[in-house]
């Protein structure tokens, strides 16, 4: 028995003093504990109240269906039970093809509709309906799988490779989304006799005939379901690194294998009921937040999410008069609540950063051309010569020719793409640089969406709304969206994923508002719906000045302060010590970006790409300095939306095709050839 040496007892008759340490330990076990209790019961609640609301818009709408006992098992049995299955089969596919893209690609922003997968399924169905009607009705599944793949491949082939970072996975499957959505666009307003039906039908439509689509998404559903169990501990493995799967002896087969299998939950999904925005994206954040940390729990709750989700919005379309639900696609309707709750998920998920390795743009604020001048000379010499080409060239029934008499007609809609491409030129460079994020641009931030639902707004609040009014109400609409992105971005300091997650959010939220606007059918549809386009055709000679003049005196006043968004890039900390004051700086460069993009999106529309494309090319010649970039990209700007602009008027003539439209598609194929040659480079 040993002896104490402070009191000479044993020390094993005594009764230990307690420590300090293990009360603090003790007490921080129980502390957590509690939480868990508190949050496990705060979901049963969470839960029990949804079994109860989902049971009674279910019951309520079974006894909304009106006729006689024959009728009304008629409709139960080939309507409404149909409709409510293939809701959650589809939801729970997208949840579970969510978790697969971010658990293989270690992405929290990986979902189909950020990678493309959608785009590509919908492009090749509008395809398929064009060119083989027969192959679309029968075989609609194998036309949107081949495209989805499609669309991955293109997105491979562009900039992606197995160690890319997922930042630049992101903004490959953003371009490819715009360039496959700009083609589909193409499509339908050149063939909108044939493919009116695909307007609502893209958007998500559960609306079912019989028990032939619910069979055929069930078998798809239950074989990806029995694949992803099967290769469970793979993924599991996948999720901790490429290095240390290789450790483990695992095949490099896996990624694709489990990506394809999440592809083809998506596209089967795009196939049966056409494109649920935002569920794939949603539901895993939701599962994590719902307590499921571990990947097994995962791979069930977001499903179960993603259902769920589905379930409610297709169910409280239900409640609306047959006539307004018919027409309202459960697609958009998801994104009214999906975004924001995801929006409310970015405080609460895990903050993972997402490393870079410069990703398609250039260094903000490093190196560049020796002689700069140089360079905007040789700028300003191409955009002289667009603007030529524009004013002076056109087709005719007997060919190409200058047609010097037309310049009155054409110089307002020249006017306007040259105004509207210089202010979305100065925006994109005046954001990534207040973000110190290459990814950021005003279309992809929301700023665009804003700009629609505030001239939605001045439209439905004023039968006379002019030109001014409606410029009043899209810089409303900019800046409440941009003020919205830079409150919620300040707690995590504008990291990319956080960044890029709440844009996504609030575009899927202001596009929704806009599409449920149109399908509304009110009178004033066919103005937003000319304007969603990006057509210049419209437009009268002053209100295109009143756009140029508003870019000439966005690019002025961004110039003015082109110390500070020199410094911007470096850091708050690094602009404090500088002496710019933090608050002021980002204020003021977030008003002009909104200003400017507004009146640009009068033009073009909300999502053009110019924004993110004219700062981006800028930096590739040489032009990273602030004053720069800005004067390049806004002559770069204004070069493609002029050049966009002229090939919509002369291409198809005497049919007529959108700027905005062709100016994504011009621009993403841009990018792409950027990509492209990076990873050569590279």
């Amino acid at each position: 028995m040993r002896s104490c040496p402070t009191y000479g007892v044993s020390a094993a008759c005594r009764r230990p003093a307690a420590s300090p340490i293990c009360f603090s330990s003790t007490r921080g076990f129980s502390s957590a504990a509690m939480h868990r209790d508190r949050r496990r019961l705060a979901i049963l609640i969470a839960g029990g109240a949804y079994l109860l609301l989902a049971v009674g818009l279910i019951a309520h709408n079974i006894a909304d269906i009106q006729g006689s006992a024959e009728v009304r098992a008629l409709l139960l049995g080939y309507a409404y039970w149909p409709r409510l299955a293939v809701a959650l089969l589809a939801g729970a596919a997208l949840g579970l093809a969510g978790v697969l893209m971010q658990q293989v690609l270690q992405n929290p922003l990986a979902a189909p509709e950020t990678l493309g997968v959608n785009a590509g399924a919908h492009l090749a169905l509008t395809i398929g309906l064009l060119a083989s009607p027969a192959l679309h009705a029968a075989h609609p599944e194998l036309l949107a799988i081949a495209g989805a793949f499609a669309a991955w491949g293109l997105i491979a082939a562009v900039g992606w490779r197995w160690r890319a970072d997922p930042t630049t996975l992101i903004l490959c499957g953003f371009v490819v989304s715009f360039a496959l959505g700009s083609i589909s666009s193409l499509l339908m307003l050149l063939n909108q006799q044939y493919l009116a039906s695909m307007f609502i039908w893209g958007a998500g439509s559960l609306v079912e005939d019989g028990w032939s689509g619910v069979e055929q998404l069930t078998l798809r559903v239950a074989a990806g379901a029995i694949a992803t169990a099967a290769l469970a501990r793979p993924l599991l493995i996948l999720g901790f690194g490429d290095q240390q799967a290789k450790s483990l002896g695992l095949t490099k087969l896996l990624k694709p294998l489990l990506l394809a299998i999440a592809v083809l939950l998506s596209a089967s999904v795009a196939a049966a009921v056409g494109i649920i925005g935002f569920v794939g994206l949603a539901a895993p954040h939701l599962a994590r937040v719902l307590g499921a940390e571990k990947l097994g729990e995962r791979l069930v709750a977001a499903p179960l999410a993603g259902a769920a989700l589905v379930l409610l919005v297709d169910q409280l379309i239900q409640l609306l008069p047959p006539d307004q639900a018919a027409n309202l696609p459960t697609g958009a309707v998801t994104a009214l609540i999906g975004a924001p709750m995801l929006i409310f998920l970015l405080r609460r998920v895990p903050r993972l950063m997402l490393k870079t390795d410069g990703g398609l743009a250039a260094s903000l604020g490093t190196g560049g051309a020796r002689r700069p001048a140089l360079v905007l000379a040789g700028l300003a010499i191409a955009l002289a010569l667009a603007l030529a080409l524009a004013f002076l060239v056109g087709r005719a029934p007997d060919g190409f020719g200058f047609y010097s008499a037309a310049f009155p007609w054409r110089l307002p809609r020249v006017v306007a793409a040259c105004g509207a491409g210089l202010g979305l030129g100065v925006a994109g460079c005046l954001v990534q640089r207040l973000f110190a994020n290459p990814m950021a641009s005003p279309e992809i931030l929301g700023i665009g969406g804003g700009v629609a639902m505030g001239l939605i707004a001045v439209l439905l609040l004023f039968a006379d709304a002019g030109a001014e009014l409606q410029l009043v109400g899209a810089t409303v609409g900019a800046l409440v969206v941009t003020g919205a992105i830079l409150l919620l971005g300040l707690d995590s300091g504008f990291t990319p994923e956080r960044l890029l997650l709440t844009g996504i959010a609030i575009t899927a939220l202001l596009d929704a508002s806009s599409l449920l606007f149109l399908a509304l059918g009110d009178p004033r549809s066919g103005q937003v719906l000319a304007w969603l386009s990006g057509s210049t055709y419209w437009v009268e000679l002053d209100f295109a000045v009143l756009v140029l003049g508003a870019g000439i005196a966005g690019l002025l006043l961004a110039a003015l302060a082109g110390r500070w968004l020199e410094i911007l890039p470096l850091g708050a900390g690094m602009a404090t010590n500088l002496g710019v004051p933090l608050h002021a700086a980002r204020l003021t460069v977030l008003v002009l970006a909104a200003i400017t993009t507004a009146a640009a999106a009068l033009i073009v529309g909300p999502m053009s790409f110019v924004g993110l494309l004219a700062p981006h090319l800028a930096g590739l010649i040489g032009l990273r300095r602030a004053k720069p970039q800005l004067f390049g990209a806004a002559m770069i700007g204004s070069a493609l939306v002029v050049f966009a602009d002229w090939m919509g008027r002369v291409v198809f003539a005497p049919t007529e095709l959108p700027a905005g439209v062709l100016s994504v598609l011009i621009g993403s194929v841009a990018v792409m050839g950027v990509a492209m040659g990076r990873r050569k480079a590279s």
